[in-house]
């Protein structure tokens, strides 16, 4: 079979509230559709994203991580090790990562290495970043019976316009639309059976926390959402195979809403109706909460909470937009929100705009756009 490369058309979609004056940021991009066996979509994709890949690889892989606190050495034989499990645990998203490897370029190591950013991020000393919010919001809470799971992203300022939309079109199970960075090629998404997952960064609040030889987050989510359904997720986030730290955020379009939290200790799952919202831990096991008492949730994730106990029987996706970009709801985070995005579980449509520094535009991704 040979990969096919084309760009996806998009439907714009006014900005709910006005953003102020816009930065030098370019615009959420056509998405790109890539098609093929495993490694034909990886070696598409790497040769696409050639030169972004290797910058990436280059200003917020070794530029931020070598010998902070790790030599660059030492940073390849973890990424060695990560891929062993990747091949093991994950072979169809390994065969992805050697053709990337080949596209671009680069050593294998290396393109894993990008994956595991998040899990250097919690090696290396650098200055700390807003987690981003993560939410799922389905009936009765919404008021058009539709299941929306999205997300700002909170991140380095200093990749703000970088991120794009791939289609993956998979025939080993359900397509994707897949929001992500060069070399990070699912940062979160929506599948082609209605399952979304957005995160955000966890911590207990120490430092020095460390990580494992596992699965790299990023590897770890694009494998959750290969999957066909929340059973199936919850299945494969039991195996505990993942390295880091992280908070999954996870829906449907039937409103049923899944949370996984993993840390290099285990992981932890609950399901959930109505809405969920996360920034860090916010599960019972992660946040050691008993039963019968309330969860205490960090400051923004508990705003996020009660603006969706507010708009409870009528959320729909307006007021998930609205809530991601007007200051006055205090969910954005300034510049550090780079991003924000709303999955429609239940159309499968996935919105995108840039966060609302950068001047909000509101764009839709639907699935099938070369046909």
């Amino acid at each position: 079979m040979v990969p096919r490369i084309v760009l996806l058309a998009v439907v714009v979609v006014a900005a709910v509230v006005p953003a102020g004056p816009a930065a030098p940021v370019a615009e959420v991009p056509p998405a790109v559709v890539i098609s093929g066996t495993p490694k034909e979509r990886g070696v598409a994709y790497g040769k696409q994203f050639r030169e972004g890949i290797r910058k990436f690889l280059d200003q917020e892989i070794y530029g931020s991580f070598i010998q902070k606190p790790s030599p660059k050495d030492e940073m390849l034989r973890y990424a060695a090790a990560c891929g062993e499990v990747v091949r093991k645990e994950c072979p169809e998203i390994a065969a992805e990562l050697e053709g990337v490897a080949g596209g671009s370029g680069l050593g294998f190591d290396e393109v894993v290495l990008i994956a595991l950013h998040e899990e250097l991020y919690h090696r290396g000393v650098l200055p700390k970043v807003p987690h981003c919010t993560a939410v799922a919001v389905g009936p009765p809470d919404t008021g058009d019976g539709k299941t929306y799971v999205g997300q700002t992203w909170d991140w380095m300022e200093s990749v703000a316009g970088w991120s794009s939309v791939v289609e993956w079109q998979r025939t080993e199970g359900p397509s994707l639309l897949a929001y992500g960075f060069p070399g990070l090629w699912t940062g979160a998404g929506l599948n082609s059976n209605g399952i979304a997952l957005t995160w955000t960064s966890a911590d207990l609040g120490t430092k020095g926390l460390g990580v494992r030889v596992g699965l790299p987050s990023y590897v770890l989510l694009t494998h959750l959402l290969y999957q066909k359904d929340l059973d199936a997720v919850e299945a494969a986030a039991k195996r505990d195979k993942h390295a880091g730290w992280f908070t999954f955020v996870l829906g449907d379009g039937k409103g049923n809403l899944l949370n996984v939290e993993g840390s290099p200790k285990g992981v932890a799952v609950e399901r959930g109706t109505g809405h969920m919202a996360r920034v860090s831990y916010g599960s019972r096991a992660m946040t050691k909460t008993p039963a019968g008492e309330p969860v205490k949730f960090q400051p923004r994730c508990q705003k996020m909470h009660d603006l969706l106990r507010g708009s409870a029987g009528k959320t729909d996706l307006q007021a998930l937009q609205t809530f991601f970009t007007d200051p006055k709801c205090e969910i954005s985070v300034g510049k550090s929100t780079i991003d924000m995005m709303v999955f429609d579980c239940t159309e499968k449509v996935a919105y995108l705009s840039r966060g609302p520094s950068y001047k909000a535009d509101w764009k839709a991704f639907r699935f099938g756009g070369d046909k």
